[in-house]
């Protein structure tokens, strides 16, 4: 069984080969050309350029939800372990909350309807976790790891969205 962030890693690679294979057509040329070939025809040859889109984009912010929770889950134990005494952590403890309770969420409301405003609350997830854990932590984060596996799928998730408006 995959651990949470190998599972996810796993997904995010899936939806980028989604997102940024070319399917307008398949050659030898095609970097998996097997996997283009078969993904055309799960699409009926449509490619994935269609409703699919809002779709992965629904999906890709809720695995930044999941980031961001294992995150908070992992400030938590720190936290727990150090008796609540660490402010740097507490700090970025307040601030995977507010990722997890409004910025994910105002992304999914807003992918469907206003997918500029989804794509706005994706950017700022970078200076939200840049300024309440690496700052906090002045550079010696034990969430590092954390904070960058998140950044990289909100960027992600950014991408898919700028897409879809």
């Amino acid at each position: 069984m995959m651990n949470p962030s190998a599972s996810s890693i796993f997904l995010v690679q899936l939806v980028c080969l989604l997102v940024f294979l070319p399917t307008s057509q398949c050659s030898s040329q095609t970097p998996d050309y097997d996997i283009c070939l078969y993904l055309l025809k799960y699409n009926g040859g449509s490619g994935i350029y269609s409703a699919n889109r809002t779709r992965l984009a629904d999906v890709m912010i809720d695995v930044v939800g999941l980031r961001a929770k294992d995150a908070h889950n992992k400030v938590t134990e720190l936290l727990h372990q150090r008796a609540r005494e660490d402010r740097p952590l507490m700090i970025c403890s307040a601030h995977y909350a507010y990722i997890i309770s409004t910025i994910v969420p105002n992304a999914k409301r807003d992918a469907y309807t206003n997918p500029q405003a989804a794509g706005k609350w994706m950017r700022l997830i970078p200076d939200t976790v840049e300024k309440g854990c690496e700052d906090a932590s002045r550079g010696s984060s034990p969430l590092t790891d954390y904070n960058i596996g998140v950044e990289k799928v909100a960027a992600i998730a950014e991408a898919i969205i700028g897409q879809l408006g």
